[in-house]
């Protein structure tokens, strides 16, 4: 399948990129989303984030999960 991910703050801007569409293979689940992304991005090993998908935090992917988004979300600041 076929997943959008989103990038938001400082991944995006280390990415150079906002979004990509990414296959992730039925074969690899259940798939741990932080090593993907880390083995993809090695940079990303000494960043901090959050990631969502289908707008809840999670860190796995379970089999038979339909998945709309991914999102990598860095710590937020403000007030």
């Amino acid at each position: 399948m076929n997943v959008q991910v989103n990038y938001f703050g400082k991944i995006a801007e280390s990415l150079n990129m906002s979004n990509e569409i990414i296959p992730i293979s039925d074969n690899l689940m259940p798939l741990n989303l932080r090593n993907f992304f880390e083995d993809r991005y090695p940079h990303l090993k000494e960043s901090s984030y959050k990631i969502a998908v289908n707008q809840e935090f999670t860190e796995e992917i379970k089999s038979n999960v339909q998945i709309s988004e991914i999102a990598l979300l860095p710590p937020f600041a403000g007030g």
